[in-house]
């Protein structure tokens, strides 16, 4: 194949790749604690048979932006936000640990503070957050400490990672690490609120519409190479 088709179809596979990433961010735009990503990019060079050094893009993963989203009161006492650094430790179905910003929480059948999913809210030392039959309203205290009328049930742990953009996206606003969490004090616990999503919905929208010109200007020009050497092919298998 012609190296420039190659390049040709290193952009329009990296845009590609782009544009997943920046319509995941738009379809997430509504779920709370959300970061949107960016996708990073680098140069690769390779040198052609002739000697010609050749210039590729590749992916090179993805940027998650950190920053906070927004904070809006919901009035439900078993919503919270953090005000600060950190993340929410979840346990998830397979054993493992999630973390997560999205603080939209309910008890299930049990009494456990448990996301929409049924995943648990995990206390200090992992143990479940559990509010006693007919005990009252729940009240969380800024420094993560849950208590009803019968008192004190528990303490929210707020924790953060070293590396945080070595962290994985996974389903259900979850995130993963292999990293050791880290306690962290200073990061304020805020009841009867959301954080709602980081992501700026016009910005995302003006990228989209970016990588998909630069897409389809890469599969242009591929096109074109390629009719050009199938013309060339064509003329030139020509007998005489």
């Amino acid at each position: 194949m012609d190296t420039n088709t190659y390049i040709a179809l290193s952009g329009e596979f990296a845009r590609d790749q782009e544009m997943a990433v920046l319509a995941n961010n738009i379809a997430n735009m509504s779920s709370p604690g959300f970061k949107a990503e960016r996708m990073m990019f680098q140069e690769y060079l390779a040198t052609s048979p002739a000697g010609n050094r050749i210039s590729y893009v590749t992916q090179a993963g993805n940027n998650h932006d950190m920053s906070a989203g927004p904070l809006s009161q919901t009035g439900n006492p078993l919503d919270v936000a953090l005000n600060g650094e950190g993340w929410l430790a979840i346990s998830q179905p397979d054993g493992t640990t999630g973390y997560t910003r999205s603080g939209h929480f309910q008890l299930d059948a049990q009494g456990e503070i448990v996301t929409s999913m049924g995943y648990m809210l995990q206390g200090d030392g992992g143990a479940p957050l559990v509010a006693p039959p007919n005990s009252g309203p729940i009240t969380i205290a800024p420094d993560g400490t849950v208590s009803t009328r019968q008192g004190t049930i528990g303490h929210i742990p707020v924790v953060t990672f070293a590396n945080q953009q070595a962290m994985v996206s996974q389903a259900n606003g979850l995130y993963s690490s292999t990293e050791a969490p880290q306690p962290i004090a200073t990061t304020q616990v805020v009841q009867g609120t959301i954080e709602g999503s980081n992501l700026q919905p016009v910005l995302a929208i003006t990228r989209l519409m970016s990588a998909a010109r630069e897409y389809t200007a890469a599969k242009n020009f591929g096109d074109a190479e390629n009719t050009r050497l199938q013309t060339a092919i064509q003329r030139l298998g020509k007998t005489v």
